[in-house]
């Protein structure tokens, strides 16, 4: 990073985001990445309604959950190779397509059909986010550290409004028409994202005879078996979030029902969420001595403090603050493991690997909703909030040990997209 970038005030670092991307592409990331949260909880819901099955609507999500975990690094990997653009118009053409398909034929169709094309619309779901930070990667490595807080802001915002657009569009119209309104943002959002100027910007993976004559674009990375093992750490530290966020959401489902608050679990992830975003934005501000390692390590005991809170809360006023304490860590302990991804992204190929951490959070959702279901329905929210304590200390072991493995091996830790 330059001396002159580190000096910037934080309000100036997120100035400069629209003097390189422009604000057509702010917004196209921004509204290009609301699907993700939306054509999930649409598909669970208009399968139930369709098919009266909360079995066939569980399966269905399910499968789409499935389907964008294993379709997102793949669409990485081919984004790398071929360029984002063409790989994204792709994505819009068949996902559109499979969406309207699954619209129409639930309901008609075998469950076991209509189950699978709902795998196939979670299999061919553009992956705007990842893929907006490998542009960022590419347009400045001076203004990581807003671009990435930027980032990490709209996934928050969009994880909150997209439910609640699902909820009111299917109260207010009909169940279809929220995955329809899936759709329309997908047609007209991630088609102008494919299609902007930033996207020609990112280098595509090159042979291994290119790779060796290619000139060096200046970062310094770990290498061999020290970079390899800190991609598991990253990969691991995804799925650990993952589980975090989906065995949270389901304990906190839990405890409201068990206080009587009926359906109000989502209202208190979402204190958690704002918490999030306002520590995030203010992450850019952090002084660079305070390295990505540290940033880990002290955000995942927040993380942890707060979680055995929230397992020991007696009521929902103790639950309420705890929960804020929780995610004051939560988004900047996210971002902190995207910044160090991104310094291990070698040239061409940074789609797959953040299409792939981004995988891992998808899967880390499910794995820990399932999990914490399993366990509340015995042991009630407490038991629930158990997984969500072993899922912060697992964080926090990562993260001393990542730092530790490059303390030994003579490394400085990966710089920080600062």
């Amino acid at each position: 990073m330059s001396s002159e970038s580190s000096g910037r005030t934080a309000i100036a670092a997120y100035r400069a985001l629209p003097a390189l991307s422009g604000w057509g592409y702010l917004f196209a990331t921004s509204l290009g990445r609301l699907p993700l949260s939306i054509v999930p909880l649409a598909i669970l819901t208009l399968a139930t309604s369709a098919t009266g099955s909360i079995a066939v609507g569980g399966f269905a999500s399910a499968a789409a959950a499935l389907g964008e975990a294993i379709g997102a690094p793949v669409g990485g990997a081919l984004s790398d190779r071929f360029g984002q653009r063409k790989v994204l118009m792709t994505g819009v053409v068949l996902n559109v397509s499979v969406i309207l398909a699954f619209t129409l034929m639930i309901g008609q169709a075998p469950d076991a059909l209509a189950v699978l094309f709902a795998g196939l619309a979670g299999l061919t779901l553009p992956q705007v986010g990842p893929l907006s930070r490998v542009r960022w990667l590419a347009m400045s490595r001076d203004d990581l550290s807003a671009a990435f807080a930027f980032e990490g802001v709209i996934d928050e915002i969009v994880y909150i409004i997209g439910p609640a657009l699902v909820g009111i569009v299917a109260v207010v119209i009909n169940p279809w028409a929220a995955l329809v309104m899936g759709a329309v943002l997908i047609a007209v959002f991630v088609t102008q994202f494919a299609l902007h100027r930033t996207a020609s910007l990112v280098p595509r993976r090159r042979s291994k005879n290119e790779e060796e004559t290619e000139p060096d674009d200046g970062v310094d990375r770990p290498q061999g078996a020290l970079r390899t093992a800190l991609m598991v750490m990253i990969l691991t530290g995804m799925l650990a979030m993952g589980v975090f966020f989906g065995a949270t959401q389901t304990g906190l489902t839990a405890f409201a029902e068990a206080s009587g608050l009926g359906a109000s679990g989502a209202l208190l992830y979402s204190v958690m969420a704002v918490g999030s975003a306002v520590t995030t934005v203010a992450m850019v501000a952090l002084p660079e001595t305070i390295g990505p390692w540290t940033r880990w390590i002290l955000s995942a005991l927040g993380l942890l403090v707060g979680a055995v809170g929230i397992m020991l809360a007696p009521n929902v006023w103790v639950l309420v603050p705890v929960a804020v304490l929780a995610g004051v860590f939560q988004g900047p302990l996210l971002l902190t493991i995207y910044s160090v991804a991104g310094t291990l992204a070698r040239p061409g190929r940074a789609g797959a690997l953040m299409t792939l951490a981004g995988s891992g959070v998808v899967l880390g959702i499910g794995v820990g909703a399932a999990l914490a279901g399993s366990v509340a329905a015995v042991a009630g929210s407490t038991g629930a909030f158990a997984i969500v304590v072993g899922a912060t200390v697992l964080l926090t072991l990562l993260g001393v040990i990542a730092a530790t493995a490059q303390r030994i091996r003579g490394a400085g830790p990966a710089p920080a997209a600062s």
